[in-house]
């Protein structure tokens, strides 16, 4: 690049991606010193400050689309998927390779089947929760022998004792039973409507969140981290400073480090940014400069690792034009990275879980990608989209897209974005049509599973539920 075309590009960047990358790089500290320097010295401010328009250009073109937009084009494969017939009786798996790089294993099930959205397939058995995989052609139950945790605490007048099931499997962390084991009635804070029930905390297998919520008398709600090796339960929010607030929710970073916390009035509260080591409790809006809460208009915050928030404001399901920003927490610093989009829609995973991650379509039809986080954005080449006939979910890692286009009642195409390889691969589907009511959703990182009703239109019989499984291996 010479100093020409620099300069050219220099004239096109947005003048706060100078700003921010300036100001992470300490220019402005080194500019405001009056004091006279050694030519070594000036030599060496003048090469780093060459040095920091590079990054910068380089920043900007990472952020902003004018400069770079990657590319990611649709590998078609060339044998078009023929869904075996289903089989008379269940649980025979069939095995078939598409187009020499798909494998897919079906699989006939009977009772109430569905994929967790993560790693296992989950059977539900007589009220119970039953996980299952599927090896080397065979069904295999997993989390038969679950550890037990005997947790107790106190909130407001009422004495809790739960009994927590949990088993780790693949690196994640499964709870059993969650649905009847962890809702205890009293006549204290919930006036008998007041319970305590699990939730994971990202990827930790060490501890699980215990989300209380009470709706009588006036919402109230808390959270607990509950320690599954000891059943110690810590109120790590106590003494922040939210107490007196009009509690909504939180979100924990992993590392139980810091916590978002929504409070006060309003349909959505305003956000707080806790940091639970320090015990402060700061408006979010006040660390980042801005506006922030149900008073002002409606917005979207979560995490994105330990140490970077998102805030979306409005969020993308909103019609209004939607900004992004995200806050560094040991920095301080904040970047906007998306400004005035319009059409924005939230990429989540299959539990509904927030991925820093969204979608666009452009004026030509085609799927833009925005990683929030950084204002990155990929294009899908090799495929348009006319209607709304097609979605996106994320895995657990948000290092793969399951894509998914449909015709009518049938699905016609299925296929996978790599991220992280830049591989787009898709095959196009017959058989079993019109498949109504056939679920999509993510087995692990690398496997996709869809579930198709056999009573589709049928009157419901509790019991007599039957699905065909078709998992697919990229």
């Amino acid at each position: 690049m010479n100093s020409m075309i620099l300069l050219n590009a220099m004239e096109h960047i947005d003048e706060r991606y100078i700003l921010s990358a300036q100001n992470r790089l300490g220019y402005f500290t080194e500019a405001a010193k009056s004091r006279a320097r050694p030519v070594k010295r000036l030599f060496t401010v003048a090469l780093a400050a060459t040095l920091a328009l590079l990054c910068t250009l380089a920043a900007a073109m990472a952020v902003s689309p004018e400069f770079r937009e990657a590319v990611i084009s649709l590998f078609q494969l060339g044998e078009v998927e023929q869904v075996p017939d289903v089989p008379e009786s269940g649980y025979e798996v069939k095995q078939v390779t598409i187009g020499g790089q798909v494998s897919a294993q079906y699989v006939r099930t009977d009772g109430y089947w569905q994929s967790d959205g993560e790693t296992l397939l989950r059977q539900w058995d007589n009220g119970k929760d039953r996980y299952w995989d599927l090896i080397d052609g065979q069904l295999v139950e997993v989390g038969t022998d679950p550890r037990e945790t005997v947790a107790r605490l106190r909130w407001g007048d009422v004495d809790f004792t739960i009994t927590l099931h949990t088993f780790v499997y693949k690196g994640l962390l499964y709870t059993v039973d969650a649905a009847g084991n962890y809702s205890e009635l009293g006549d204290g804070l919930g006036d008998n409507l007041l319970s305590i029930a699990p939730d994971r905390l990202g990827s930790r297998t060490d501890v699980v969140v215990l989300r209380g919520a009470s709706y009588a008398n006036g919402e109230h709600r808390w959270s607990w981290i509950c320690d599954l090796e000891t059943g110690e339960v810590q109120d790590v929010l106590a003494g922040c400073g939210i107490e007196e607030l009009a509690f909504q929710h939180v979100q924990f970073a992993e590392d139980l480090k810091h916590a978002i916390v929504r409070a006060g009035d309003g349909f959505m509260g305003t956000p707080y940014l806790v940091d639970l080591e320090n015990k402060i409790c700061t408006p979010l809006g006040q660390l980042m400069g801005l506006e922030v809460g149900s008073d002002v208009g409606s917005y979207e915050v979560f995490f994105s690792g330990d140490h970077t928030v998102v805030l979306e404001m409005p969020p993308v399901w909103r019609p209004e034009p939607t900004s992004v920003w995200t806050y560094h927490i040991p920095s301080g610093m904040v970047t906007p990275t998306v400004t005035d989009e319009t059409g924005l829609l939230d990429i989540f995973t299959a539990s509904s879980e927030f991925t820093h991650l969204a979608t666009k379509r452009d004026e030509d039809g085609h799927l833009i990608i925005i990683d929030l986080s950084d204002g990155k954005r990929v294009k899908l080449e090799g495929v348009t989209f006319p209607t709304d006939q097609r979605f996106l979910i994320a895995n657990a890692s948000h290092t793969k897209l399951l894509w998914a286009e449909w015709n009518e009642d049938s699905y016609d195409r299925l296929g996978v974005i790599d991220l992280e390889t830049g591989e787009f691969t898709a095959f196009e589907r017959e058989g079993l049509d019109p498949r109504l009511n056939e679920n999509f959703s993510w087995l692990g990182d690398d496997r996709v599973v869809t579930t198709i009703n056999l009573h589709t239109g049928e009157e419901y019989v509790p019991g007599e539920e039957e699905y065909y499984l078709c998992v697919y291996e990229f």
